[in-house]
């Protein structure tokens, strides 16, 4: 209640905009983005900050279980800084270098792809890398002597 309160959900004098300029109904989920956009506006000395953890529960063809986690903690920089958002540089930076994969023809695949394919993320996580984004990866792979990896 709280957060919906101070997103003015419950402020009668809220002007919301539930017709387009041709008179054609909006949806909710426009109508949303519009409250939401207004309210959680980043002013330019915000910094955005992203935490992303994947964590997996593996099994082996020989049945050992096992588990790894996959950690990103970064924050980006205000305008007042003159920096760009984490949020833009992942998503920006990740676009770009598939796209100019597809473009220069590294892509072997066709249609619209899951990230499945190791010729394309691990070229993508190399890159990315490069321009200082990152995962921390983890493992508790038990019994391994053999120098195996993920």
């Amino acid at each position: 209640m709280k957060t919906l309160n101070f997103l003015g959900f419950f402020d009668s004098s809220q002007k919301l905009e539930l017709v387009d300029s041709k008179g054609k109904q909006r949806s909710y989920l426009d109508v949303l983005g519009d409250v939401l956009g207004k309210k959680l506006a980043m002013d330019d000395d915000d910094r955005d900050l992203v935490v992303m953890r994947h964590y997996f529960k593996l099994e082996d063809k020989d049945g050992s279980r096992w588990t790894h986690t996959s950690t990103m903690l970064d924050s980006g920089a205000s305008k007042n800084q003159g920096g760009i958002t984490l949020m833009s540089k992942t998503v920006g930076i990740t676009t770009a270098i598939a796209t100019r994969m597809v473009l220069e023809g590294e892509v072997k695949h066709r249609g619209v792809l899951s990230p499945i394919y190791p010729d394309i993320y691990n070229p993508i996580l190399k890159k990315l890398e490069k321009h200082g984004v990152v995962m921390i990866e983890e493992s508790e792979r038990p019994n391994i002597n053999n120098g195996s990896k993920l």
